[in-house]
């Protein structure tokens, strides 16, 4: 027999049985994984308990949906030097930086902050798109620094890439003063996908409990879905939701996890550009 016929005929009797092998493999890891999981699903509770681990009460088992977005980051130049009246600002890399003027409509009563700042973004001379961004609550530290994220379908954007933070001066007084902001702002967002189920907050704190992302002693002190961006590719940026949690450790550091909503995967901190040659 031809010595080459031979060897193919062993190469594809190996190749086989190394690809048999391996589904073999992954079928008990995914059982095993699945037992697991579902083992520690049906005790969490118990399990957080003995290790000390806080969350919040009554996590939700409701799935909720999400999309797989594109969107586009907007220069902000050009509406900023039609609009915006009484500041200074400037633009790079996407971002608008502006100082504001002392004027009635920048003064926070300490009484009424919300109220203030509110009215003050909702200005189409003070704020690009005001009207497009919502409190994050979580995020804002009161009469200082104020967090506001854009949406889509009630799902907000925790990322820097849609946002906006009003800072506040730091006065002791009944009243304080606006003094300058940030704002990034992204249009043209579409669904790249049909619309999908994404995991509970329950399986977020199942997801970090079995990958030791919370430990002994730690605290959970919030989780939210929100969408966070993945890749960049020719100019557009690709988001998923994912669930955002933050965890305190037992040594008073804070760190905020984000959890694939649609894998249940953990999301590294970078974010890859996608450049086509």
């Amino acid at each position: 027999m031809d010595f080459r016929r031979v060897e193919g005929i062993f190469f594809i009797v190996f190749l086989f049985l190394n690809m048999f092998l391996y589904y073999i493999y992954q079928e008990g890891r995914d059982t095993q994984d699945y037992i697991s999981t579902g083992s520690i699903s049906e005790n969490l509770e118990e399990r957080l308990k003995a290790d000390h681990i806080e969350v919040p009460d009554n996590l939700s088992k409701v799935k909720k949906e999400g999309y797989y977005l594109s969107a586009e980051e907007d220069e902000l130049v050009d509406d900023a030097r039609e609009q915006l009246k009484d500041q200074s600002w400037q633009v790079n890399n996407h971002q608008l930086t502006s100082q504001v003027l002392v004027q009635p409509d920048t003064i926070v009563r300490k009484s009424k902050d919300m109220e203030s700042v509110n009215q003050f973004i909702r200005g189409s001379s003070n704020v690009l798109y005001g009207k497009d961004y919502v409190l994050n609550k979580e995020e804002t530290i009161p009469f200082k620094n104020y967090i506001y994220n854009q949406t889509y379908e009630g799902i907000p954007f925790y990322d820097e890439t849609s946002q906006l933070s009003i800072v506040i001066s730091q006065e002791k007084s009944e009243s304080n003063q606006i003094t300058s902001y940030k704002q990034t702002h992204i249009s043209r967002i579409e669904p790249l996908r049909e619309v999908q189920s994404v995991i509970s907050e329950r399986d977020a704190i199942i997801s970090l409990y079995t990958n030791n992302r919370i430990q002994s002693g730690d605290k959970v002190k919030w989780l939210h879905l929100g969408y966070t961006r993945i890749f960049t590719v020719r100019g557009k940026n690709v988001y998923i939701p994912a669930w955002f949690v933050s965890v305190e450790s037992s040594k008073n550091v804070t760190q905020t996890e984000r959890i694939n909503a649609f894998t249940n995967a953990i999301i590294s901190s970078s974010v890859s550009e996608v450049i086509n040659k």
